[in-house]
């Protein structure tokens, strides 16, 4: 053992030095992927500096989030272009990953500033706004659709913004056609969310830049239609017309409140 112990690491100093327990390195072993460079004749493992340096890299890339078989075939049969080519495909998914993580961020962020700010900001009758323009990242409904549809599209709304990593902000909106609400059908046409960022695709709407009739839904989504009727009315009353489309936003639901009576949807009508 004299000779030994200056030149090698026993399984148990190897483990405390690179931060690992022994049963990573029996398992290393088990698997071929960090065999010890030398084995006593009654069975203890020793490891070399060189594998400390080893052993640094495979945690390395497992935190990255290489597989160990990924990593193991790697050291099979590997050389500075492939190790170059593997640091720079990893630093393209943590990438990646840090906008997973800046887009969770926004949509928190936003969700907390439309809660904190919705009893001071409320629309209790119809008010006459000045409004900027909006850009929507969208997924059509259709005309024929029902709630289970509806339930189906919302799910591939968000799976869709989740998989390309679209910057949106947290509150839900609708998007009801002119002429569907003019005709009093108020079963909308898109599930959307706002653009943090504004962006081009096909899956884009533009709320335009205009004048806006803006007034607060209280309640369950079931009794929106009166709500609908007040705005029809004023619209009359002040000799507007009805000139875009209609936008609804989520700014307090059922993830914030119990109680459907305090249940909060903003709605625009675009007029002129």
């Amino acid at each position: 053992m004299s000779n030994i112990q200056p030149q090698f690491f026993s399984t148990n100093e190897m483990a405390k030095i690179c931060g690992v327990t022994k049963h990573t390195l029996f398992h290393y072993d088990e698997i071929g992927l960090l065999k010890p460079e030398f084995i006593n004749d009654k069975g203890y493992r020793y490891y070399t500096t060189k594998q400390c340096y080893t052993l640094d890299i495979i945690n390395v890339l497992k935190k990255a989030g290489s597989s160990l078989e990924e990593i193991k075939q790697f050291f099979e049969n590997h050389n500075t272009e492939k190790f170059v080519n593997l640091v720079q495909q990893k630093q393209c998914e943590l990438e990646v990953e840090q906008l997973k993580i800046k887009r969770m961020q926004n949509f928190l962020r936003s969700a907390v500033e439309i809660l904190k700010n919705v009893k001071n900001d409320s629309r209790d009758t119809p008010v006459i706004e000045r409004c900027e323009a909006y850009y929507f990242i969208t997924t059509a409904v259709g005309d024929q659709s029902n709630d289970h549809e509806y339930a189906k599209r919302l799910s591939e709304h968000r799976d869709y913004c989740e998989k390309n990593i679209i910057m949106n902000e947290f509150s839900l909106w609708s998007i009801i056609n002119r002429d569907n609400f003019i005709a009093s059908n108020y079963f909308p046409n898109f599930i959307a969310n706002k653009l943090i960022v504004p962006m081009d695709g096909d899956k884009v709407v533009v709320k335009p830049k205009g004048t806006y009739v803006v007034m607060d839904h209280k309640g369950s989504c079931e009794t929106k239609s009166s709500t609908y009727s007040k705005i029809k009315q004023f619209i009359k009353e002040k000799g507007l017309i009805i000139s875009g489309d209609v936008y609804e936003v989520e700014i307090m639901n059922h993830l914030a409140e119990e109680n459907p009576d305090k249940y909060v949807i903003r709605i625009l009508v675009g007029v002129s």
